[in-house]
């Protein structure tokens, strides 16, 4: 599999990788964010993720409306982790029935999930790794002075 591409603004980075960052930067700017209401069909804890982690996505500058479906998936995925851990907490990761022993599917659902919430939460800018390539890619001289990168991705709350 090939490596993701290197967003950066650093001179001292390859120039088509900074060409690249660019151009993203431009097929963004004027595209519509993501709205901060959850779509109806989101409930629960997809709902809660929804409202607590658009506004901070948005704020990036690098998430659009068309990013949409992509969150859905985290905050879905993220949702199914917390009903089948739940599920764990009250039956275990293996119960017993008339004698047999038998594995929790909730296991597997959390195993599936994680995985999930892991890649599209990376593809988001969600992981310490991927938000630090976000942020060498928001930088510029203006921000650079006196801006709290920790606190404008949420790394503080």
């Amino acid at each position: 599999m090939p490596r993701k591409p290197k967003i950066t603004t650093d001179e001292t980075d390859r120039k088509d990788q900074r060409d690249k960052t660019e151009a993203l930067k431009k097929s963004v700017e004027n595209a519509d964010t993501l709205p901060e209401t959850a779509p109806r069909h989101l409930t629960g804890e997809a709902k809660k993720l929804w409202e607590k982690l658009v506004p901070v996505l948005n704020g990036t500058g690098y998430i659009i409306d068309a990013d949409s479906s992509t969150v859905e998936t985290l905050v879905i995925n993220y949702a199914m982790l917390r009903e089948a851990y739940e599920s764990v907490k009250k039956n275990k990761v293996v119960y017993e029935v008339e004698g047999r022993i038998y594995k929790n599917p909730a296991v597997a659902i959390i195993d599936s999930t994680t995985k999930i919430i892991k890649s599209v939460g990376s593809d988001l800018g969600l992981s310490p790794q991927s938000r630090a390539t976000l942020i060498d890619m928001a930088k510029t001289d203006e921000e650079d002075e006196g801006k709290d990168y920790e606190e404008r991705f949420g790394a503080n709350r």
